[in-house]
């Protein structure tokens, strides 16, 4: 009797270990409901499998309230997309049914309903007579909106660049712009060379007849662009512009009928377009003419391949390299023009001299800034090592001279959860559990180094798991990426493979060693925002089987691109050569009217827009530093209705990104349409953003490393109480 019943407890044990190691497979696997119910069938291991199970149960209670949350929103949505309709006010429509899609359970079928079909027809017809009565950033709103609900229908993309085209001209040839700051010293010789560059290195053969065509038709914009007119009086003169358009007209007929064009015509036409047909018409500047044919003719490329100009090339390498000379500010304009202090940078002079964030710099050593674009403003405090500048700072109703000296200021890519009482970076997310947390924000020369400063301190500290947080990360350099994969991959593991259209490009990277941390439980988290080195780093880890990617699909640029010195001007070609293979073999490059692109997570974890702006606005709160200027009510309150993409993109005065930042008031508090007083009176529709400050991706990342850390100490249940103790031990 008692052989039997040793027997029958062995078979219990092993029937309790099988849920065991079930429970810690579908959590791996992202299976948290199914995972719940078989913990919840294990009676052994008390009060060990307690913890696990509250912990799921916890994490199961939340994805239902979420859920809840998501319908609440959707309904309201569409009730307020309908009270739109029935005013014919299609924007706000539009953009009601964009929330609504956001939250809701089958956005295909919401698109496909015939009310919002009828609504797509006639914001189309809207935006059709924008344009004809050149109301470009009303046609560019509309557009825009399309283009966010239908992302695979490339029509509204063109549509929606031509307009914001338009927009950014508006933007640059306004009288109160600066509009020959980024242009100077812009040569006809260097986009010469860039075109001869790009035949020899473009990632494949281009297609030299569409980029003629592209760039005449931006210059076909431009005459067309009211702002430019009453900036330019060769445009401004009716004859001249007629001219000029008309032997643009004709060039551009040549083109399109011949069969073919090599890059050698492609360089005769636009020499003729600069050289001649501009000096005999409308006698625009060389550095005007030279750089919109340049920005047509590169568009058919990729979105990544673009010409620097002189005045663009320090700040661009300043991101790369991981440091400039300066005072250390991170600086915008807000919405009322005024440049703002969005934090002081760490261990910078302007941090140990008292600069807060929300702090309005009015002048530059006496001069003041109002009407400066924002790279003239970077430019002005910006200098040499060790010269003086002092900034005039309003805090308040107080105006406050800091003298400051330059130096080298390092920009930091490597963060973590949140701030230690000296401002340094706790990279803990779950002490007690031993869970690291780092965000990689960009990745620059020395980010892998910066990286393993911060692993140090965790694994001193007793790290069992990590979460690496890439979103919101654009990418960066090949080499840094590589550096970071390598870091967590055994030996001989491959990171990537880079393929082009010359041999020399071609490569296969792998881990030139077993990393450091090669067996540390980990969790990757993207979205739809990790681009280009972030995809590198999380595809790598995802088909090495290394750790789980949590989150949403990444952005989809597989794409490598290269820096070519085009002169002595310091003009630069930044072109893509070759594209990137993640270990499976695979390139997921987004090509128009794909439908698949991207890193796919592991375990999918969708936020929608209030979470995002949740999740958002925690890490730049985590990211200032030092105490926060105080801010007028009606400012602080502005601020307060900001939507997700405003709460996320700088704005600068140019005018492309002056047009992704200027979305409507879509955001935390009420919208209200903003009517003139002879048309319908306001419509108040409340949009609070009562989302939990939880971020359900951290969320999923510290459940999955939580029960995977358990489960490597305590393979079977029997270890597992033997290592929690008697049942007295608390869970």
């Amino acid at each position: 009797c008692a052989t039997a019943q040793a027997v029958d407890s062995r078979q219990a044990t092993a029937t309790e270990d099988e849920l065991w190691r079930k429970s810690i497979s579908l959590v791996g696997k992202g299976d948290f409901t199914e995972a719940t119910q078989a913990i919840q069938r294990v009676k052994l291991g008390a009060p060990f499998t307690d913890r696990v199970r509250a912990w799921l149960e916890e994490y199961e209670a939340k994805q239902r309230s979420r859920k809840e949350l998501d319908r609440i929103d959707y309904e309201k949505y569409l009730g307020y997309a309908h009270q739109r309709i029935e005013r014919k006010e299609l924007r706000h429509a539009l953009r009601w049914v964009l929330s609504a899609a956001d939250v809701a359970d089958d956005r295909e079928a919401l698109l496909a309903s015939n009310w919002v079909q009828d609504l797509v027809n006639d914001a189309l017809t809207e935006a059709e007579q924008n344009r004809r009565e050149d109301k470009w950033r009303d046609a560019w709103r509309l557009y825009s909106q399309l283009a966010a609900l239908f992302e695979r229908e490339p029509r509204y993309e063109k549509l929606e660049r031509e307009a914001a085209t338009h927009v950014r001209l508006e933007g640059i040839f306004n009288k109160d712009s600066h509009w020959d700051e980024r242009i100077q010293r812009v040569q006809w010789k260097d986009a010469k060379k860039a075109l001869e560059y790009i035949g020899m290195y473009y990632v494949e053969p281009p297609d030299f007849k569409r980029t003629a065509e592209s760039g005449l038709e931006q210059l076909l914009l431009l005459a067309d662009s009211k702002a430019a007119q009453e900036r330019f009086e060769g445009l401004g003169n009716d004859v001249d512009r007629e001219d000029f358009k008309t032997r643009l007209r004709a060039r551009l007929e040549q083109i399109r009928t011949a069969p073919s064009l090599d890059r050698r015509a492609t360089v005769g036409h636009f020499r003729r377009v600069v050289k001649d047909i501009n000096e005999q018409t409308v006698r625009l500047p060389e550095e005007v003419i030279v750089s919109e044919l340049m920005r047509g003719a590169l568009e058919p490329l990729d979105d990544f391949t673009t010409v620097i100009w002189p005045k663009e090339t320090e700040e661009f390498e300043k991101h790369t390299r991981g440091n400039f000379i300066g005072v250390g500010i991170s600086i915008v304009k807000n919405r009322l023009g005024e440049i703002e202090v969005v934090t002081p940078l760490d261990d910078t002079p302007a941090f140990h001299a008292g600069i807060q964030a929300g702090d309005v710099i009015t002048d530059v050593d006496g001069t003041s800034l109002k009407g400066f674009s924002l790279s003239k403003v970077v430019e002005t405090i910006t200098g040499p090592q060790d010269t003086r500048v002092t900034l005039t700072i309003r805090r308040d109703d107080e105006m406050i001279d800091f003298p400051l000296v330059r130096t080298k200021v390092k920009i930091q890519s490597v963060k973590g959860w949140s701030r230690n009482p000296d401002e340094s970076w706790n990279h803990w997310l779950d002490k007690e559990d031993g869970i690291g947390y780092v965000r990689i924000t960009n990745f620059q020369r020395n980010t892998a180094e910066d990286l393993i400063n911060a692993m140090s301190r965790l694994q001193g500290g007793g790290l069992k798991g990590l979460v690496l947080d890439l979103r919101w990360n654009p990418g960066g350099l090949l080499d840094s990426a590589f550096q970071v994969s390598s870091l967590f991959l055994k030996d001989g593991d491959t990171v990537v493979s880079t393929k082009g259209r010359r041999s020399e490009e071609d490569q296969i990277l792998t881990a030139p060693g077993t990393g450091p941390y090669a067996t540390i439980p980990l969790v990757v988290l993207v979205d739809n925002r990790s681009a280009s080195a972030s995809e590198i780093v999380s595809g790598a880890v995802r088909d090495n089987h290394r750790g789980a990617v949590i989150g949403e699909r990444t952005f989809g640029k597989f794409s490598v691109q290269n820096l070519i010195p085009l002169g002595p001007s310091r003009a630069k070609l930044k072109i893509t050569t070759a594209r990137y293979y993640l270990p499976s073999g695979v390139s997921l490059h987004r090509e128009p009217g794909s439908d698949t692109w991207g890193v796919e997570p592991d375990i999918a974890v969708r936020l929608v827009r209030k979470e995002r702006v949740k999740a958002f606005q925690a890490r730049r709160e985590a990211d200032l530093l030092g105490p926060r200027a105080p801010k007028k009510k009606s400012e602080q309150d502005d601020k307060n209705e900001k939507g997700d993409k405003d709460a996320q993109e700088k704005t600068s005065d140019e005018p492309a990104d002056e047009v992704a930042g200027n979305t409507e008031k879509t955001g935390e508090d009420t919208v209200a349409d903003e009517s003139k007083e002879d048309e319908l009176p306001p419509l108040e529709q409340p949009d609070e953003n009562n989302r939990p400050t939880a971020d359900p991706q951290v969320d999923t990342a510290l459940l999955v490393l939580r029960i995977q850390s358990l489960a490597e100490q305590h393979p079977t249940l029997a270890a597992a109480k033997r290592g929690t103790g008697d049942a007295s031990a608390s869970p």
